[in-house]
């Protein structure tokens, strides 16, 4: 079974970034599975615009980004149908996009899981493994989840078929699947 890492499809779709300096944004990085749903007060987002290119002819109509992977924000519908899919596996949080009257959401992944086969294997064959996209997951802890986070790379997001599958059957915009590696 192949496993995909979840990123922006940035030769189609133009994609949101946190806005710069903003309180609110303060502990981005430090978002690791855990719940948040206790203290979130929110994050100040922005489309990201170009200054170099006078027409940027990327669409603005997308329905999810993930610029930073392991930052997945999502418009009312896409939230509305992973809440559904995924129930106590994530939590949807609302955002703020500066100059948009759209609802969007970032999507808290819970499911942190010792995914990645690292046995017997140093730091710098485990590094080169994730550089590489070549990496081992285990099958057995990776389970019924589509969508998780793993226990030492816990920054990011990881799928499976499953996963890409729903996100095409609900013609869910805006995303890129890298494969990241296989489970067995």
């Amino acid at each position: 079974m192949k496993i995909y890492k979840i990123g922006q499809d940035f030769d189609n779709y133009k994609f949101f970034v946190f806005k710069e300096n903003d309180e609110l944004n303060k502990g981005i990085w430090d978002f690791r599975g855990q719940s948040l749903i206790s203290g979130w007060k929110g994050l100040n987002l922005e489309l990201f615009r170009d200054k170099s290119k006078k027409k940027d002819k990327r669409s603005e109509d997308f329905d999810a980004s993930c610029f930073f992977s392991g930052h997945l924000i999502v418009n009312k519908r896409t939230s509305l149908l992973l809440s559904e899919k995924l129930k106590d596996q994530i939590e949807v949080l609302p955002v703020n996009v500066v100059g948009n009257t759209s609802e969007y959401y970032f999507i808290n992944v819970l499911n942190t899981i010792k995914s990645l086969n690292t046995e017997s294997k140093s730091n710098e064959e485990i590094l080169m493994m994730v550089r590489e996209n070549n990496c081992v997951f285990n099958k057995k802890n990776i389970g019924p989840y589509i969508i998780f986070r793993d226990s030492i790379f816990d920054d990011g997001y990881y799928c499976t078929d499953e996963f890409i599958d729903f996100v095409k059957q609900n013609s869910i915009t805006g995303l890129k699947f890298t494969c990241a590696g296989i489970a067995e």
